[in-house]
C-alpha cells in the first residue's frame, strides 16, 4: 500500500509540471508576441524617422548643390556695381556749316587768249575804262620794261566789299604787250631802285595754280592815302601778259576804322590770278572782230 501510494504521488508530480510548464510557455509567448510586437513598431516608426530625415537631408542637399560653371573658364561676369553719377549727356554733334561760294562771273578774251574767273559782284571795266580813273586810284600804270603795254580788262573791287575798315578801293587788272621777247618780260620798270642802276628791284618768282611769274611788289604812300600794287609777269603766245593788284586806303587816324586786312583783299585778287587760262590767240580776222566784242559769262562757280 505504501508503495502504491507512493507511486501515485510520483505520477501527478510530472502533469502539475507539464501544467506549470505549459502557462510558463503560454506567457513566454505571450510575451516574446508582444515583445516582437513592439519591436516591430519600433522599428517602423524608426524606419519612418530614418525614412523622412534621409529625404529632408537630400532635399537639403540638392538646394545646396551649385550650379555648374560655364564651360569656358577664362570669362568671369563682371561684379555689379550700383552706380551712383548720373547719366552721360551725350553732346549733340554739331551742325557742319555750309559755305556757299559767291556767284562767279567768266570774261573771255580770244583777241588775246586769256580768259579768267571773278566774283559776280564785282565791276568788270573793259575798252577805255581801265585807262581812266580806276577805283579811285587813277588810271592802271603798266610795269612793262618797254612801252607798248594795252591794258585789256580790269575788275573793281567794290568799296562796300570791306565796312568798317579804311578800305577805299583795289583792283584785278590784266594788259598785253607783244613788243617784248622772254627776257624782257621778266623784266619791271618800277619802282626805281635807291640804290645804283645796276641794281635793279628785287624780283621773285611765285607759281600760282601751277604757272609760274616773276613778281615785283610795289609799296607807294603819302600822307592821306596809301596804295599797294603788285605786279605779275607771264610770257605766253609770243607776249608778255601782266597782272596787276592794286589796294587803296584812307587815313588810318580816322576815328571809327580799323586798318583793312590786306593778306585778304590780295588773296581774294590772287584767286581770280589762279583761275586764268591761256589759249591760242585767235586768227587775226577773228581777233579783231572780238576785240571789240569780249565775252562775258556770267553764273556759278
Amino acid at each position: 500500500m505504501a508503495n502504491f501510494t507512493e507511486l501515485k504521488l510520483g505520477n501527478n508530480r510530472p502533469q502539475d509540471s507539464k501544467k506549470n510548464n505549459s502557462k510558463s510557455l503560454s506567457k513566454e509567448k505571450t510575451l516574446f508576441g508582444a515583445g516582437l510586437l513592439a519591436v516591430t513598431v519600433m522599428s517602423g516608426v524608426f524606419l519612418l524617422i530614418t525614412n523622412g530625415c534621409s529625404k529632408g537631408s537630400s532635399r537639403s542637399a540638392a538646394t545646396n548643390i551649385e550650379q555648374p560653371s560655364p564651360m569656358n573658364p577664362s570669362v568671369n561676369p563682371a561684379p555689379i556695381v550700383a552706380s551712383t553719377q548720373p547719366p552721360a549727356v551725350v553732346p549733340k554733334p554739331a551742325k557742319k556749316r555750309v559755305q556757299h561760294r559767291a556767284p562767279m562771273s567768266t570774261y573771255t578774251d580770244p583777241a588775246n587768249g586769256v580768259s579768267f574767273k571773278y566774283p559776280k559782284n564785282y565791276i568788270l571795266k573793259t575798252g577805255d575804262q581801265p585807262q581812266l580813273d580806276l577805283a579811285g586810284l587813277g588810271p592802271i600804270k603798266t610795269d612793262f620794261v618797254r612801252p607798248g603795254g594795252v591794258t585789256v580788262a580790269a575788275i573793281e573791287v567794290p568799296r562796300s566789299s570791306y565796312p568798317g575798315t579804311d578800305f577805299t578801293s583795289a583792283y584785278f587788272g590784266v594788259s598785253v604787250n607783244s613788243s617784248l621777247s622772254q627776257e624782257q618780260c621778266e623784266q619791271f620798270a618800277f619802282p626805281k631802285s635807291e640804290r645804283p642802276e645796276s641794281e635793279p628791284p628785287a624780283v621773285s618768282k611765285v607759281k600760282i595754280a601751277g604757272n609760274e611769274y616773276a613778281m615785283l611788289e610795289d609799296l607807294g604812300g603819302s600822307d592821306k592815302q596809301e596804295s599797294n600794287t603788285k605786279y605779275f609777269h607771264r610770257f605766253e603766245n609770243g607776249a608778255c601778259y601782266e597782272f596787276s593788284m592794286g589796294l587803296g586806303t584812307v587815313d588810318d587816324n580816322l576815328a571809327g576804322l580799323k586798318p583793312v586786312n590786306r593778306s585778304l583783299v590780295f588773296g581774294r585778287m590772287e584767286q581770280m590770278l589762279a583761275s586764268v587760262k591761256m589759249q591760242p590767240v585767235a586768227v587775226p580776222e577773228v581777233a579783231k572782230d572780238a576785240a571789240s566784242h569780249p565775252i562775258v559769262e556770267g553764273g556759278k562757280e
